[in-house]
């Protein structure tokens, strides 16, 4: 049961912490504003476009609107595909994110249920968690040495239709967020989701051997 119980919670947390991570990106200008430093995106589209667009993005993917649109001489520089495209995206991080509600309701469940024992499975939830830490590091390996692949298939599974294929020549989004935009997007991601999780799994492990020490010093006395 233990074990079972950190198979569980281990999961829950690993793929809730990598979900908000990626959303906390998502809606980063901190992030954007780097990407288009180390991409020249300032010299090749202009830096107040450049910043405009984005900001339409942020606002938009964090729903702050409703619609994607930023007027330049008269009409949206936005193409229809490409904001079919977005709200696809959006639909997706709407769906991830409450996924990720339910995931941290059924954690919160799983902890109460266990609450009398909790230092016991906790170190099957810290076991557990590096495991799953360990697989998700091969996964991330593969996807990087191949990751215009992997990014193809990601949007393959995720999109039903192919507004996701966008023309460089008619496509702001594209030129402003390149390939090397989202593969420096996977491994912050993937870095800040490894950092967290080694935290915790760290703290969760000296929760459960400080609860075993005391376990064995209760018994050499009775």
């Amino acid at each position: 049961m233990k074990s079972i119980a950190g198979v569980i919670l281990s999961a829950l947390f690993l793929l809730s912490v990598l979900i908000t991570s990626l959303h906390a990106i998502a809606v980063s200008n901190m992030f954007y504003e780097y990407e288009h430093e180390k991409n020249g995106i300032y010299s090749s589209v202009g830096r107040e476009q450049a910043e405009a667009v984005t900001g339409e993005v942020i606002e938009y993917l964090d729903g702050g609107s409703e619609i994607l649109y930023h007027e330049i001489k008269g009409k949206n520089i936005f193409s229809e595909r490409e904001t079919m495209h977005m709200a696809d995206v959006k639909s997706l991080f709407l769906f991830f994110l409450k996924m990720r509600s339910w995931m941290t309701i059924a954690f919160a469940a799983v902890v109460l249920a266990l609450i009398h024992d909790l230092k016991s499975v906790s170190k099957s939830f810290s076991n557990w968690l590096i495991i799953q830490m360990a697989v998700f590091s091969v996964l991330a390996a593969a996807a990087s040495l191949k990751f215009d692949y992997f990014f193809t298939i990601f949007h393959q599974f995720f999109f039903e239709n192919d507004y996701w294929l966008l023309d460089p020549s008619d496509s702001i989004i594209i030129n402003i967020m390149p390939i090397g935009f989202f593969k420096d997007a996977a491994i912050v991601a993937f870095l800040s989701t490894m950092a967290v999780c080694l935290g915790t799994a760290a703290a969760a492990c000296r929760f459960g051997k400080n609860r075993m020490d005391k376990y064995n010093l209760t018994n050499r006395f009775f």
